[in-house]
């Protein structure tokens, strides 16, 4: 007789269902003008490249591809310190929960003020902190298809401008000269390039949709902390939110930042106004890739390629804008973000946990 599946057992269909979950549910940059906004928001500053102290060589990145800094948590007082280095302890005290905390803290080492780098030195840093966010996932992927837009859209730009007359054969009107057939293949390539992120990136922009519309109707805080981890960047919730961690048991959960200042909340408008760009930015795709799909370079509309290619990337922008309006304020009054360690493991400061 055949063995029976132990009841306990995961099925296909449950690891499925988890995997799915998982996904749905995990925290990615919602286009590549939202992601190019937050990163140029959390660059490192010329005076943090200069810094000698929390700047400079120590600057690092998290998986968002936005600039950190590392810190240790004292095993005594579990108190969060900024570290200088690799060797050097530092010195900033970031967070202190009641006062028995801040005397355990007290024989920490102190701030050293050190002369600020020289521009050589800068140089330096500044490439090695470049290398260090291309080498990021996120970087890395921001790079690459940053450098095909750009290829693939100057290239059609030139193409557009006629700047190889050769290429108009027999004539330039002739739908058959080389410079017609690379417009519709540098076309396709451009919309295979935003269908990327238009069509890739749905789920995780209607999911934050819902997440809106469940928070602000009825105030949601579970909908409230998802949407606010997804855009931690540069969203601060609002005054009904308290932070609370709801699945740890109502426990205040307690912002630790750099400079130990937490921002003011950010307008809901604001918030909206992303999640809709981006909804939006889907919506025009699909437009955009049925006129590219439907019709072929002869019978095509001649204005549709134009006015959606301008939509879509119109409205991703003012989505990216004010992504980085409001994470340049953010960082400004918070400082860069932190990277906690026990000295065994990792985690990013515990904002709005899931």
């Amino acid at each position: 007789m055949a063995e029976q599946s132990e009841p306990n057992s995961p099925t296909i269909v449950g690891r499925l269902r988890s995997a799915s979950t998982s996904v749905i549910n995990y925290h990615v940059q919602q286009g590549m003008w939202a992601a190019t906004g937050t990163v140029i928001a959390h660059a490192p500053s010329l005076g943090e490249l200069r810094e000698p102290t929390t700047g400079g060589k120590n600057i690092t990145y998290n998986y968002h591809g936005h600039s950190a800094r590392h810190a240790t948590v004292s095993a005594a007082a579990d108190v969060p310190l900024v570290l200088t280095g690799t060797t050097t302890k530092a010195s900033t005290i970031l967070e202190q929960a009641d006062n028995n905390r801040a005397n355990a803290s007290t024989d920490r080492a102190t701030a050293v003020t050190k002369e600020k780098h020289n521009w050589k030195e800068t140089t330096q840093h500044a490439l090695a902190v470049a290398w260090k966010f291309i080498t990021t996932p996120t970087g890395f992927l921001m790079t690459l298809y940053g450098l095909n837009v750009v290829a693939w859209g100057a290239m059609l730009f030139f193409l557009l401008l006629d700047a190889a007359p050769v290429m108009d054969h027999p004539s330039a009107d002739s739908v058959d000269s080389p410079r017609k057939k690379w417009l519709e293949v540098d076309s396709q390539i451009l919309n295979a390039l935003f269908c990327v992120t238009g069509f890739g990136l749905a789920p995780w922009r209607f999911r934050d949709l819902v997440y809106v519309i469940q928070s602000q109707q009825w105030h949601n805080k579970s909908a409230m902390k998802r949407i606010c981890k997804q855009n931690e960047s540069w969203f601060r919730p609002p005054k009904w939110y308290d932070g609370v961690d709801l699945e740890a048991g109502e426990e205040e959960v307690k912002r630790v930042t750099f400079t130990g200042k937490v921002a003011p909340p950010t307008s809901l408008w604001k918030l909206n106004f992303v999640v809709w760009m981006m909804i939006l930015n889907t919506l025009f795709q699909a437009v955009l890739s049925f006129f590219m799909w439907h019709y072929n370079r002869i019978n095509r509309p001649p204005w549709a390629t134009g006015l959606f290619i301008a939509l879509g990337c119109g409205v991703s922008l003012l989505a990216g804008l004010m992504m980085w309006w409001e994470g340049r304020k953010v960082k400004k009054i918070e400082g860069p973000v932190i990277i906690q360690s026990n000295g065994s493991s990792e985690q990013e400061s515990p904002s709005f946990q899931n």
